[in-house]
């Protein structure tokens, strides 16, 4: 992706040969230009902007105040500054700049800058995707301690989003087959996992669920009726839930069993 680049200079002819300046280097694309600190700083919390070259000798808010705020943004640009001072530069860098660039500008200076913005976004990628990778593979050990049988606690991990939610047991209240997936219907809502039917049985027996049919795992708790369609077919009702539950045939007879009906 182009790296995206904003102008700051109060004076519009300077803003002028900067542009052209900066137009001529490759994957670059020019985001905007402000004419004092305020605009830029207005323009950085609407756009991406990865670098802003800022001039410093600017009325009411100079560049270098302007920096300091834009350096406490959540995600602050790298500031280059473009400026006629020749003094300025340790001040510049102290507040944390990536580059201080004296006019008049030279091209090869500005597309230093770029390549020092380029290498400065590649690593802050590549954090990111280490990151990433360790909060992968920290929640996938998660799920496979959750997996084994010999874990103790009553709760059952659905990934979704980026995070885990641990549901509990009795807030299920039915689990159905929808081809590769399962959709597990609870109280708060309703999240599609990973799991199949056969695992949710497992982790669930020794609790109150029952396998109804081959696509449905029900909580008995949450059974309000049983209706007889004719000819031996049976839908479950369930509180909480506005599905139709087919009963297997040869499922009603255990059922009623765990019932006591």
């Amino acid at each position: 992706m182009p790296v995206r680049a904003l102008i700051v200079d109060d004076d519009h002819k300077e803003r002028i040969v900067l542009r052209y300046l900066l137009e001529q280097c490759k994957d670059l694309k020019i985001v905007g230009e402000a004419a004092n600190g305020l605009e830029a700083l207005i323009l950085c919390q609407e756009k991406k902007v990865d670098i802003v070259f800022l001039d410093i000798s600017m009325p009411e808010m100079d560049g270098l105040e302007t920096a300091v705020k834009l350096m406490d943004m959540k995600e602050p640009p790298a500031i280059a500054f473009v400026t006629a001072q020749t003094g300025m530069a340790a001040t510049a860098f102290e507040l944390g700049a990536l580059d201080y660039i004296v006019k008049p500008i030279e091209q090869s200076r500005i597309e230093k800058a770029i390549s020092r913005v380029k290498m400065k976004i590649a690593h802050q990628d590549h954090i990111e995707d280490l990151v990433r990778q360790r909060l992968r593979n920290r929640m996938d050990y998660i799920l496979a301690r959750y997996n084994e049988e010999e874990v103790l606690i009553k709760r059952l991990p659905v990934r979704e989003k980026g995070k885990i939610t641990l549901l509990r047991p009795e807030d299920i209240i039915v689990c159905e087959s929808q081809g590769k997936k399962v959709f597990i219907c609870t109280r708060k809502g309703g999240f599609l996992t990973s799991f199949t039917l056969n695992q949710l049985e497992k982790r669930l027996s020794d609790s109150y669920f029952f396998r109804v049919h081959q696509a449905y795992l029900v909580n008995l708790n949450y059974i309000e009726e049983i209706r007889n369609f004719g000819e031996g077919s049976y839908i479950i009702r369930l509180e909480a839930c506005d599905r139709d539950i087919t009963l297997s045939r040869s499922k009603l007879r255990l059922l009623r069993d765990r019932l006591g009906i």
